[in-house]
């Protein structure tokens, strides 16, 4: 593996602060106090292109359709409209990798920091922000949204009744997470596993979110009924499971046995991935989509099991393969992991605004999509590296190992 360039930080989705060997190698020496706190490049890269995908799946959902947005401009064209399943099926599963990271990550900084100020870090690092996204940014993004409109509502009047978390929910699952975890480990010290994760863990989790998934599935489906906040429960799941998984591999101080199996795991996320679509294709032929989606019989349950298996793999195998291929940096990307956190708290009303300014421009809507999709990634991530900067949370600098 590459050395790891690494760079001294606090990272907002569990601490990705890795004291001691500055290779970012998992040599058991983070808990040694006194020793210089460095930040695991590999892991911004993974924030970096999780990210960004985020951004293009949700400049997408306002051209091709799927969940609603702050502004959608919808693509009737059947070729286009063939795209939705696989962009449903990166929002399905492109978080996961951000829970399991966070997981391992904050089971390390419990253990270097105490389960109090880790939980006191979550609260003002991850609560913060959301409340203001919920009481500021998702108003301003609606209002946005709707300027196009011949009756558009006022702005005062959106930040006073428009209250949702959006895509913040994952900060709002994460937080979640996060004081149950260092609840836990308040209430019972850790210890480190007797066996570290094989592929009965592994097993356990997928079969885990199966059976949690298919039972919430019950009460708020995946396609994506209304609920307080639009907090998205039904995929509060997976993201548990896995931010616990990544805890478990915390614990023991390693990633490595986690992610020994990555290939054959990456196959293991393809052949499921192929299965669900055919579920889906048989049901969608026989016009029994909605209830498969909302009912309880064995489509349901197959889509469950599917989505387990797929939940685990795929995020173990983007893991492994980032962690292996991709441990470098450089300035650009050094800043955009910087930026990554602030980037997805304001890429709702940023994108929102690009497709705005688009909206009236006279071409095709499937060209409009096109430029809108590879102008919003790096104008978000722009707008993520200068709040940072404002903030003042630049000032942890890239640096090589000596």
């Amino acid at each position: 593996m590459p050395p790891e360039h690494t760079a001294i930080s606090v990272y907002p989705a569990g601490d990705l602060r890795v004291p001691g060997d500055p290779w970012g190698r998992d040599t058991g020496q983070d808990r040694t106090p006194g020793r210089p706190v460095e930040r695991l490049c590999w892991a911004d890269n993974l924030r970096v292109l999780v990210i960004a995908a985020v951004v293009v799946f949700h400049t997408a959902t306002a051209y091709l359709g799927g969940p609603s947005w702050y502004f959608m401009q919808r693509v009737t064209s059947g070729t286009w409209s063939s795209l939705v399943f696989p962009g449903e099926v990166i929002a399905a599963f492109a978080l996961g990798p951000l829970f399991l990271v966070a997981g391992w990550f904050s089971a390390r900084s419990v253990a270097h920091r105490g389960a109090g100020a880790f939980a006191l870090a979550r609260l003002l690092r991850l609560g913060i922000p959301l409340l203001a996204y919920v009481f500021l940014i998702n108003g301003l993004a609606s209002y946005v949204g709707q300027l196009r409109q011949e009756h558009h509502p006022s702005l005062a009047g959106l930040l006073g009744s428009s209250f949702g978390l959006g895509p913040m929910w994952f900060v709002a699952a994460l937080l979640s997470f996060s004081l149950a975890y260092a609840l836990l480990r308040r209430l019972r010290e850790a210890v480190a596993p007797r066996r570290r994760p094989t592929v009965h863990v592994l097993v356990a989790a997928a079969a885990l979110i199966a059976v949690v998934g298919y039972l919430t599935w019950q009460r708020w489906p995946l396609d994506g009924a209304t609920t307080f906040l639009d907090a998205r429960w039904a995929e509060w799941p997976q993201g548990a499971v896995l931010f616990g998984l990544g805890a478990w591999a915390g614990q023991a101080s390693s990633l490595d046995d986690l992610t020994a199996r990555a290939r054959r795991l990456g196959w293991t996320a393809l052949s499921a991935v192929a299965a669900l679509a055919a579920v889906l294709g048989y049901e969608q032929e026989r016009g029994t989509l909605g209830s498969a989606l909302h009912g309880a019989g064995w489509p349901t349950m197959l889509m469950a099991v599917l989505y387990g298996v797929i939940s685990v793999a795929f995020s173990v195998w983007f893991t492994a393969i980032v962690r292996a291929r991709w441990s470098g940096s450089g300035p650009l990307r050094a800043r955009a992991g910087q930026a990554s956190y602030a980037t997805y708290f304001l890429h709702p009303l940023v994108l929102t605004a690009i497709m705005v300014l688009f909206g009236s421009l006279a071409i095709a809507p499937e060209l409009k999509l096109l430029i809108v999709a590879v102008l919003a990634v790096p104008v978000c991530f722009l707008a993520g590296d200068t709040a940072t900067r404002l903030l003042g949370t630049h000032k942890a600098r890239m640096r090589r190992p000596g």
